[in-house]
């Protein structure tokens, strides 16, 4: 998945641990599901959805990427 070398070990571990890449940039982030959900302009519960395995629009992954400056490489693993 993506270059795991190329982002914190915190989140890189969480991920490895079965995580969300969505969730496990969020955490590290320190954002809450409505801090992300208005800045990625996706509903909240929506985004629960998604951090819990639903697989995102290609809208909303990009708008998630770009909202938890992800690595472009990991837009493939949030669908």
């Amino acid at each position: 998945m993506g270059d795991m070398h190329s982002i914190p070990k915190t989140i890189a571990e969480a991920i490895e641990a079965g995580i969300s890449p969505a969730k496990a940039f969020r955490i590290y982030s320190d954002r809450s599901i409505f801090e992300l959900a208005e800045a990625a302009h996706v509903e909240p519960r929506r985004l629960c959805l998604i951090e819990a395995g639903l697989a995102p629009t290609p809208v909303e992954a990009m708008a998630l990427v770009a909202a938890l400056d992800m690595p472009p490489a990991f837009l493939a693993h949030l669908s």
